[in-house]
């Protein structure tokens, strides 16, 4: 994972890398395909939200025939939402309304990234 670790740090500042294709990378663990996930939409606060990857728009990371479950859900939401299109500020809009304001989604995406911490929890 140190290798997804190295490529999701360098894509961070991407701005002209549309497509990312790793299916076939048999040492992908599910942490580093959460990692991958969290590039393209990081749900820990609304400014990572706004400055995740907005330029990639279509990462595969298991092929069909190697997922389990879990990893099977974590391709499906990349699929998900790298398929938000429009120019990179309209897809972070998009990708900020999907998982700030989607109780569902957020629920979801927050147990993959390990986000704990909700504002919800401080307003008493």
């Amino acid at each position: 994972d140190d290798g997804v670790a190295f490529l999701v740090d360098a894509l961070q500042s991407n701005t002209s890398l549309w497509n990312l294709n790793l299916s076939g990378n048999d040492g992908i663990s599910t942490q580093g395909k959460i990692s991958l996930l969290k590039l393209i939409i990081d749900i820990s606060s609304i400014k990572a939200t706004l400055q995740s990857n907005h330029t990639l728009t279509n990462v595969k990371v298991s092929d069909e025939t190697e997922m389990g479950d879990n990893e099977d859900e974590i391709q499906y939401l990349i699929d998900d939402i790298a398929k938000l299109r429009g120019s990179p500020e309209e897809a972070g809009r998009q990708k900020m309304i999907w998982a700030q304001l989607d109780n569902g989604m957020r629920a979801v995406l927050a147990e993959l990234q390990g986000v704990k911490h909700s504002v919800f929890s401080e307003i008493d």
